[in-house]
């Protein structure tokens, strides 16, 4: 899904990208005027609290325009250099701010250690200054709020840093304005302690901002480096765990780019599943890991097959030429003194060329020998299958009524008069195809009906040389009209 579909969560891309844009357009401005208003009180009452916010303020401004380049550039789509998109773009932004706001921090508890060392700055609090600090506060907190919301609704981590640096503002403000409070109350009772509150105040200020870059930083890098988000694969397991058709344990890669998450995901597919089958549980595995991840997220599901051992030698050698995308028949298992071994017909086209050919029953023989490690040696036979029907054309009443009493004087002598119905014979470029059904007592075993049927078939290739195949199906003779 690129930057402009809709998703399946009902969110529209563009409205989001024009609600990001909107909050971080308007983080500039207000970042803009707060600067201002701050460095003009500052320099006017000396205070380096206010210049500290001054300061603050200036950063936050610069790291509202990294958030405005961020949010246009991150919701481009995927292109033929960055193929995840460019979401990342948001979290070298806030990584960016967070370097800024670390650098300004040091900045500022340096000035504030060598005011206290050498108090000789006079710091002359008035009503503009606390009005100044005032508005900072107000502006902080709507400006806060609505950044926070955006950022939750959009996963922006650019506007999530945005919303930190406001909301630092917000407690560096108060401190400052207690640090105001404190010189004028030094100045006016004259007590000589309280005169390093404005000092006591900046370095406060900076170390509520050293703790949330720290977090704010950590996060960042954590996507930067594709860490994967905590508890997501978890959740992500618990919900492929209940889906119908998934077996074993599914390996999963989660990342984030920006407000996106990409999951890669290998699940295993129950032995015998058919394909369609396999596409509805991929299908339904995308939905329940968008459920957790996100409606916008990216999920890539692969299947694969699950490989359990069957309970026989021939069911397991069965399985085993199929996780080759082959089918096999005539597969015949025999116990020697030395393991086991099978022999097989295996069925190719006929264009193929024997080397492709041969290259299909090496993978095949080596599939068997690791699978089942009870077989010692593997013979194919390689024969011809045509993926189109053949065609075949009914034999002429002369050509068929002939043939026919020939079959019915054969099988009485071997199954009994009668026994043998809906005779079909057809002539198609291989030679001649005959098929029937044979009536025998339902309480027969299987291995004696095919033995029956077997040695049946022996009999009639042997009276009709030009027979190319023979068919016997077996009924029970309770199905008798």
């Amino acid at each position: 899904m690129d930057g402009n579909e809709p998703s399946k969560g009902g969110i529209d891309p563009k409205a989001m990208l024009g609600e990001k844009r909107r909050a971080a357009m308007a983080s500039v401005l207000a970042g803009l005027g707060l600067t201002v208003m701050k460095l003009a009180a500052g320099l006017a009452t000396g205070s380096l609290g206010i210049l500290a916010e001054a300061a603050h303020s200036a950063l936050d401004t610069g790291a509202a325009v990294l958030t405005v380049f961020a949010v246009k550039t991150s919701w481009r789509p995927p292109d033929a250099e960055h193929h995840y998109g460019h979401g990342k773009v948001e979290n070298l932004t806030a990584l960016a701010s967070t370097v800024l706001l670390i650098l300004t921090s040091f900045w500022i508890i340096r000035e504030a250690v060598g005011r206290m060392m050498h108090p000789d700055v006079e710091v002359e609090p008035n009503i503009w200054a606390f009005l100044v600090v005032g508005i900072s506060i107000v502006v902080d907190i709507v400006r806060a709020r609505d950044l926070r919301a955006v950022a939750k609704k959009s996963k922006s981590q650019a506007l999530e840093a945005d919303a930190l640096h406001f909301s630092t503002d917000i407690a560096s403000s108060g401190v400052v304005l207690l640090g105001l409070v404190g010189v004028l109350l030094a100045q006016r009772y004259d007590i000589p302690g309280l005169a390093m509150a404005d000092s006591l105040a900046a370095v406060l200020v900076a170390v509520i901002v050293l703790v949330l870059c720290w977090q704010l930083g950590r996060r960042s890098i954590d996507v930067l480096m594709d860490r994967a988000p905590q508890g997501m694969v978890d959740q992500v397991r618990l919900v492929l765990a209940g889906i119908g058709g998934a077996a074993g344990d599914p390996r999963i890669r989660l990342r984030q780019a920006g407000d996106r998450m990409f999951a890669d995901i290998e699940l295993g597919m129950a032995p015998g599943l058919p394909l369609a089958e396999g596409e509805r549980v991929a299908e339904m595995a995308r939905e329940q890991v968008r459920e957790v991840l996100g409606a916008n997220a990216s999920v890539l599901i692969q299947l694969r097959g699950q490989w359990r051992s069957p309970a026989t030698l021939r069911q397991q050698v069965t399985t085993a030429i199929g996780m080759e995308g082959v089918h096999g028949h005539n597969i015949t298992v025999r116990k020697m003194d030395d393991g086991t071994h099978v022999d097989l017909h295996l069925e190719l086209p006929g264009e193929m060329s024997l080397e492709e050919g041969h290259g299909i029953a090496d993978r095949v023989e080596t599939s068997i020998l690791q699978r089942v490690p009870e077989v010692r040696r593997v013979d194919i036979h390689l024969e011809l299958h045509a993926d189109e029907p053949v065609r075949a054309v009914p034999l002429d009443q002369e050509s068929r009524a002939w043939r026919e009493r020939r079959v019915e004087e054969i099988s009485a002598e071997i199954v009994g008069a009668g026994s043998v119905h809906d005779l079909l014979m057809t002539r198609t470029e291989s030679g001649l195809y005959l098929s029937c059904h044979c009536f025998l007592p339902g309480g027969t075993s299987l291995q004696e009906a095919h033995r029956m049927t077997d040695r049946l078939e022996k009999a009639l290739y042997q009276a009709l040389p030009e027979l190319n195949r023979v068919s016997v199906h077996a009924e029970p003779d309770t199905l008798r009209s």
